[in-house]
């Protein structure tokens, strides 16, 4: 699963710049974009946690050597930040672009916060040692 993980994000994200039909349910490429990038992320998240606690349960069988354990904890909770602040952007850019109503500046927000993601994500892989 720890390798899996970064392959399905680099499935999703080349992909995405495919230009495929978006998502149903969003309102445009960018929102359909944006919202599987989230839905990416939350799984590298969810993967991480699951080793995580692997590790606190077996330490034995852990996913990561026992020095970078906290490192790692460490990433995961800055990811997990910054895919809260991009989650909350993108709510508020994904009602407004439903309606017909999002802004520029809505849309920036939500690019910044993507940014922000990518970079915690590429983070938590390289404490993980690319796991």
């Amino acid at each position: 699963m720890k390798i899996l993980t970064p392959i399905i994000l680099c499935i999703v994200l080349a992909g995405c710049s495919q230009n495929p039909k978006p998502v149903t349910g969003s309102a445009n490429q960018f929102d359909s974009d944006t919202y599987l990038t989230l839905v990416t992320t939350d799984s590298v998240i969810q993967s991480t946690k699951a080793d995580l606690a692997n590790c606190a349960a077996s330490p034995a069988t852990c996913a990561f050597p026992a020095g970078i354990v906290g490192n790692v904890k460490t990433a995961l909770n800055g990811l997990i930040a910054s895919y809260n602040a991009a989650d909350a952007a993108w709510q508020v850019y994904h009602a407004a672009a439903l309606t017909g109503q999002s802004t520029p500046a809505q849309q920036a927000a939500v690019t910044s916060a993507i940014a922000q993601v990518n970079a915690a994500t590429t983070n938590l892989t390289t404490v993980k040692g690319g796991k």
